[in-house]
């Protein structure tokens, strides 16, 4: 099942930039029929930069460009870098992912991240420097928050994922 619901919305992720009332409803069946054929029943929506595909395991979602906010079920005790852009987010029933951009630095950045999930009860896991970027994992109960950092020129990219399991 997490199979077919990945290959949903990758399928939704190609077709997300059509645009067009019709190819999104195409793409839907499109979507749906694969799934089917998969044996998952589920429902499929594509709506301008938004995929959605909802079975009986859950809901998730995909949505990128323009627009892109944090979505509701990002964990509120998992802190967002303020100021940066959300250039993509993805929500599944395990977790959520958010590509991010700033201008400032990636030490600020990581410093940032290193102060809020500690204040916040988060405990570090791994922390880890390379020349092309940083990463850090912190646990709180069941929940993994990975932080993968990385600069280039004047734009600091930052993959920010809440796993709960």
């Amino acid at each position: 099942m997490k199979r077919s619901l990945w290959v949903a919305v990758g399928v939704g992720l190609v077709l997300v930039g059509c645009g067009k009332k019709a190819h999104e409803s195409i793409a839907e069946k499109i979507i749906e029929h694969q799934m089917a054929k998969d044996g998952v029943k589920g429902h499929v929506d594509i709506s301008g930069n938004k995929v959605t595909v909802e079975t009986k395991d859950g809901t998730a979602s995909y949505a990128a460009g323009a627009g892109t906010k944090v979505p509701d079920t990002f964990p509120k005790d998992v802190p967002v870098y303020g100021g940066a852009s959300v250039l993509a987010s993805v929500s599944v029933p395990d977790g959520n992912n958010l590509t991010l951009e700033t201008k400032d630095g990636a030490e600020k950045v990581i410093a940032f991240y290193k102060s809020k999930l500690t204040g916040t009860g988060w405990h570090e896991e791994l922390a880890m420097n390379q020349p092309t970027g940083s990463m850090l994992v912190y646990k709180k109960e069941q929940r993994t928050v990975s932080v993968v950092v990385s600069g280039s020129g004047d734009v600091t990219q930052i993959s920010l994922t809440a796993a709960n399991k």
